[in-house]
């Protein structure tokens, strides 16, 4: 009868080793890890809401994205200052250490035609332009990409790029201090 038992324990783990994952062979290539140069902050955060459609909120240190009931948007225009000398460079959008999330945490990037928003209101601003990706904020961390397809690119030269940030589904928010979170751009 131990003969038994010690003879199927030892059958179930020779089983489980050899489902144990095993080691790269030897001269196998890692997986390449990308490696961030510089991070760049943005320069301007403006929050525009559909509530208040022709109020212009000026720049602020917050960004608020949130949609409520179908409605009542707040999306956050924001700006980025790119240094000289990035020639070559690859930029990546990345998004992380938020304030506050709630909902599907989901949100969108497009670019937005002009870089002058410090005066922007939820009915007037700068047309939307090209989507560029979406995240999903589910911690206080780093946000998981959901759509990368244009989030990364060549870093201009120097000078701004604008984005607007908008939420994605109802009954969604997501805060950020742009100071040490929120939009960012990864130089590659």
């Amino acid at each position: 009868m131990k003969s038994a038992i010690f003879s199927s324990a030892i059958a179930i783990f020779a089983t489980l080793a050899t489902a144990l994952p095993t080691a790269a062979p030897a001269g196998s290539p890692a997986p390449p890890q990308v490696q961030v140069l510089q991070v760049i902050n943005s320069s301007a955060v403006v929050n525009i809401n559909e509530d208040t459609p022709n109020a212009a909120l000026g720049i602020s240190v917050t960004g608020i994205v949130s949609r409520t009931n179908n409605g009542h948007n707040s999306q956050a225009l924001v700006k980025f200052d790119f240094p000289a000398g990035l020639s070559g460079y690859k930029c990546r959008l990345a998004f992380g250490s938020p304030a506050h999330f709630g909902g599907s945490g989901e949100i969108q990037m497009y670019t937005i035609g002009d870089a002058n928003i410090a005066s922007a209101t939820f009915s007037q601003r700068p047309f939307r332009d090209q989507f560029k990706g979406s995240f999903r904020v589910t911690g206080w961390g780093e946000a998981e990409v959901v759509d990368g397809s244009g989030l990364t690119f060549d870093c201009p030269t120097q000078g701004a790029k604008t984005y607007e940030v908008v939420s994605v589904g109802d009954n969604n928010e997501v805060v950020w201090y742009a100071a040490w979170g929120g939009l960012r751009i990864d130089v590659l």
